[in-house]
């Protein structure tokens, strides 16, 4: 039996990326939605005890994950799109590291097939970020095959 989201939908991954943080008490986002984040912008939608806030620039989304965590202790999330987005996060990302506030960093990315040299909007994203993350990670998704 498929499950499905209360709106009877059924669940993507982001759904269940959403609902897991939501066990681990993070439930605000701050953000740009944006054509590689339209996934989790819209799981976000969904959950009844996710708060997503519109930022103007990816860089205030870090900054107010990390100012929330300074200020609260609980951890918020910046979600921005592949690419320049997610390079626009640093210089937050670098003042929750020097100041040692956790923030979570969810960067969508481009579609396996446009990455590498020439992609639009893609850059090495785990090379970026690894001087900057205490942890850094790619989550890929395949198809499952069929046994039959």
């Amino acid at each position: 039996m498929k499950k499905t989201t209360p709106e009877g939908g059924a669940v993507t991954v982001a759904d269940v990326l959403v609902s897991e943080l939501a066990a681990w008490g993070i439930t605000l986002y701050f953000g740009i939605p944006g054509s590689s984040s339209l996934p989790l912008v819209d799981a976000v939608r969904k959950y009844p005890d996710a708060r997503y806030i519109v930022v103007r620039h990816e860089q205030t989304a870090a900054l107010a994950a990390s100012a929330y965590n300074k200020f609260t202790g609980k951890i918020a999330v910046c979600l921005t799109i592949a690419g320049r987005g997610a390079t626009n996060l640093a210089t937050g990302l670098y003042d929750a590291k020097e100041d040692r506030a956790s923030v979570l960093a969810l960067s969508g990315q481009v579609q396996a097939q446009y990455t590498g040299p020439g992609g639009i909007q893609e850059i090495d994203q785990d090379a970026f970020f690894r001087p900057i993350a205490v942890f850094n990670n790619t989550v890929a998704t395949r198809r499952r095959r069929s046994n039959s």
